[in-house]
């Protein structure tokens, strides 16, 4: 984290070194406390919301800060509470999950076992369409992929290609006739298996280190067989972002499907 000293990141005021960023969710400027003095509090710098506009860096909006995941962390937060309206931010939403669809394909198979077919993927973003996703309250542009599958149905789970051993296990264990082969999930029988996420939370802790989670749940005739809690990686989903097309395979197949329904 540095500002080099200069203009708009950097401002002389009286005695006082201010230093300046962008915050990443509601684009309003932000303060960087600690950079060059040590904090009697935490060891390290963290960005405070400036409540002022910066020319040439960030303007100022009210509504936007309000809205702010990182300014006011929800704990509570319903998959029903939507945005009144659709702004530049939300917009942003939807590109990002457009011209990265492959990598949020990739995030959803790292962090619940399941390999996102074609079929899922289509089912998916029709739901995240007629909900309006990009207008949850808790959706912001570096959390995108995750939203988007915290939003979704639960869905069943026969068929589904497993890759994670964990999981596979207890399947295998916990649904009458389950069995894996070649990584995909089968059964016999009436049982009723799906998967689907809840609890979205936002944490923020007294050393102002901020942190969102959700947990994912599979359930066989209602009964919670299997649960985890997802922390979400930003700095992850960034990294795949920057990633070279040449070496993001799927990104045609899967982006060409995002555009056809969030264009």
């Amino acid at each position: 984290m540095a500002t080099k000293k200069i203009p708009p990141y950097y401002k002389k005021q009286e005695n006082n070194e201010l230093h300046f960023a962008v915050c990443p969710v509601c684009n309003n400027p932000v303060q960087i406390i600690g950079l060059n003095k040590r904090l009697q509090h935490t060891d390290r710098p963290y960005a405070k919301h400036y409540h002022k506009s910066i020319p040439g860096l960030a303007v100022f909006d009210k509504e936007a800060f309000e809205s702010c995941s990182l300014a006011h962390p929800r704990s509570n937060l319903s998959k029903e509470s939507l945005k009144p309206a659709c702004t530049e931010r939300e917009k942003q939403i939807l590109t990002s999950l457009q011209e990265n669809f492959d990598q949020v394909a990739y995030l959803f198979q790292i962090y619940t076992g399941i390999v996102m077919s074609r079929k899922l993927a289509k089912e998916m973003l029709e739901w995240y369409v007629s909900e309006q996703g990009h207008l949850y309250r808790g959706a912001s542009l570096i959390n995108a992929p995750w939203i988007f599958a915290y939003l979704s149905q639960g869905k069943k789970m026969w068929g589904r290609i497993i890759k994670d051993p964990e999981l596979q296990k207890v399947l295998c264990k916990n649904v009458p006739s389950g069995q894996i082969n070649d990584e995909k999930f089968t059964y016999k029988g009436p049982a009723k298996i799906f998967f689907w996420f809840a609890k979205h939370k936002q944490i923020k802790s007294s050393d102002n280190t901020f942190k969102e989670t959700m947990q994912f749940f599979v359930t066989c005739d209602d009964k919670e067989i299997f649960k985890k809690t997802i922390t979400f990686d930003y700095e992850l989903f960034q990294r795949l972002v920057n990633t070279p097309d040449e070496k993001r395979r799927y990104k045609e197949k899967f982006t060409e499907l995002a555009k056809k329904y969030l264009g």
